[in-house]
């Protein structure tokens, strides 16, 4: 959730360092290919969980809640949780840890068939909130809860493939300390049918004064559709947090409401953001008053963040690209705006 300080819209709502270039390196581990045995009976697997070796490595097919929730709760590095099509209703959260070499997947049995994962109201919950570093959730559906994907000081955690909508709140948090997380190739709408400023699509980090760890670095965000009926920002990426990329993802911004000065496609209030190769539909929204905009509630905060290649469709000349307010800086290369009209407004430096 936001908080946010008043005057002058002020305060509102991270380039890549080297730090990112290692973020983006553990990737390809996560993908290293990793022997399982193979699926046996599914409740019969989750009960056995604490009496194998640490060292196996196994595939849990699940089909029902409790075999899920053993799952998660019992899981140990390298295991592939999969699930059967249908839908599991609850609240599932895991404090487990996997390692680089072998993460812990939570997926469907049925890529093409995928499972859904449900909340029990779109006014309470998560969906699914992950404590542990090294995980891969992927090629699964979220629905039904006040949020839907929760990493708290979860590193090195990649989510793919997944599908996020009718959430009272915000879709997927980085939150906590979680550092080095990777969201892509997935879909978030329908956020926010229970509060309208609090349903970012992608939230990163935390509200200066919020009890959370702040400090949320070198997130990816890439290849994501989000929209529509995203009713806060896509992408609010808070003070505090650093090296946040965004890149080719697809922005529809019909249903950004305006509420809790929700009137753009991403706000940049922390440092080294790089938003590059996205692309952006206004959809005659006239509350979309920016596609980008940078804050600082921080002194310090909202500085060395860089747009570049983006396309962003405003269908008229006022609304800006960038907009980049007191105390806040910006470089930008290469921009496109449909039509023509305006591009800078603030400390945004064009190279």
């Amino acid at each position: 959730m936001k908080t946010r300080l008043k005057p002058t819209r002020l305060l509102r709502k991270s380039l890549l360092s080297a730090v990112l270039l290692g973020a983006a390196a553990f990737a390809p581990a996560m993908y290293a290919a990793v022997p399982h045995e193979s699926g046996v009976s599914a409740d019969q697997t989750a009960a056995r969980i604490n009496e194998e070796g640490a060292a196996a490595l196994r595939t849990v097919s699940c089909s029902s809640v409790s075999c899920l929730q053993n799952a998660l709760k019992n899981a140990l590095p390298g295991d592939r949780i999969l699930l059967a099509p249908g839908t599991y209703k609850g609240t599932f959260s895991s404090a487990v840890n996997g390692t680089q070499s072998n993460p812990i997947t939570i997926e469907s049995r049925d890529p093409a068939n995928q499972a859904l994962i449900s909340g029990t109201s779109a006014g309470g919950g998560y969906c699914l909130k992950i404590t542990g570093d090294n995980w891969v959730i992927q090629n699964l559906k979220f629905t039904n809860a006040q949020k839907g994907i929760i990493l708290d000081n979860s590193n090195d955690t990649l989510i793919s493939g997944v599908e996020v909508y009718g959430i009272g709140y915000e879709g997927v948090h980085f939150r906590d300390g979680s550092s080095r997380g990777i969201l892509e190739n997935s879909y978030i709408h329908d956020t926010g049918t229970v509060n309208k400023g609090f349903g970012e699509g992608v939230y990163v980090g935390s509200a200066e004064g919020a009890s959370y760890n702040q400090t949320v670095n070198d997130t990816i965000i890439r290849g994501v559709r989000i929209g529509p009926n995203v009713t806060a920002e896509h992408i609010d990426i808070k003070e505090r947090t650093s090296g946040t990329l965004v890149e080719n993802c697809i922005f529809n911004g019909t249903g950004i409401s305006g509420e809790n000065y929700a009137d753009s496609f991403i706000d940049v209030k922390g440092n080294h953001a790089v938003i590059r190769n996205n692309t952006g539909w206004r959809n005659g929204n006239t509350v979309i008053t920016d596609a980008f905009q940078l804050h600082q509630i921080v002194a310090g905060w909202g500085v060395n963040n860089e747009f570049s290649g983006n396309t962003v469709n405003l269908d008229q000349s006022s609304a800006y690209v960038i907009n980049a307010s007191q105390g806040t800086e910006a470089k930008a290369h290469g921009n496109v705006r449909n039509p023509a009209g305006n591009l800078y407004k603030g400390n945004v430096t064009t190279y």
